[in-house]
């Protein structure tokens, strides 16, 4: 076969390669821009959060049992006064349930937990409904033990259920002064199993009785459209 006729045949592939580079390369702008666009939808989201913690921090200033602070996760509300509860048990001192009556009634006037449709950039909006993603605020509430062991014969029963009951109390006490939907919340009791602190000291067993409640609002995909979508 001549020089000539074997660069006639093999021209296509050529043309082919090109073809193939040209799709992938049309494929992989497009991830990128839509990874841009989801980019700029979390933003927003954090932004409403950072809006909501100053909101938090000015209405809970001064307070003693209560600590907020930021992170990635969302707003972090941190309750490990040595008094918080009624010594040995789960139920919440007077103190503690006053600035939880305090909290409660500034989580309601968050505009994270009301948002509507007019609330929302009509950019934003855009992206959220083209990539089927609703808006989801809630209040998760974990409780914390040292690794002390509890009596068996105890009704306390064991540091899970301990945990777990003073996380139980002060998601009750939020959400009767929040006036949020129950679906809003979220309990759950971890025991000694998460430390902060070393177990080996009396200040680390300290840091390690602790109630965490975080605040969290993004977008997420759902496969139904929440109300303020509609």
């Amino acid at each position: 076969m001549s020089a000539l006729a074997l660069k006639a045949r093999s021209s296509w592939l050529f043309s082919f390669g090109d073809l193939v580079t040209l799709l992938i390369t049309f494929f992989i702008m497009m991830i990128v821009l839509n990874k841009g666009e989801i980019s700029q939808v979390q933003k927003w989201a954090e932004n409403q959060l950072d809006d909501a913690y100053v909101q938090l921090t000015n209405q809970m200033d001064g307070a003693q049992y209560i600590s907020l602070s930021r992170t990635a996760h969302g707003i972090a509300v941190n309750i490990s006064h040595p008094e918080a509860f009624v010594k040995g048990g789960y139920n919440l001192s007077s103190a503690l349930e006053s600035e939880l009556n305090q909290l409660g009634n500034a989580l309601q006037s968050l505009k994270i937990f009301h948002l509507e449709r007019s609330d929302v950039p009509i950019h934003i909006l855009r992206i959220a409904d083209s990539e089927s993603l609703s808006w989801r605020s809630e209040v998760s509430v974990a409780g914390y033990t040292d690794d002390d062991q509890i009596d068996p014969e105890s009704p306390l029963r064991n540091n899970w259920f301990l945990s777990t009951m003073r996380a139980q109390n002060v998601m009750k006490s939020l959400y009767r002064s929040s006036g949020l939907e129950q679906y809003q919340f979220g309990v759950t009791g971890y025991g000694k199993y998460r430390p902060v602190a070393s177990n080996e000291t009396r200040e680390g067993k300290a840091k390690n009785r602790r109630v965490q409640v975080m605040i969290s609002a993004t977008f997420e995909k759902s496969i139904t459209q929440p109300k303020w979508f509609k």
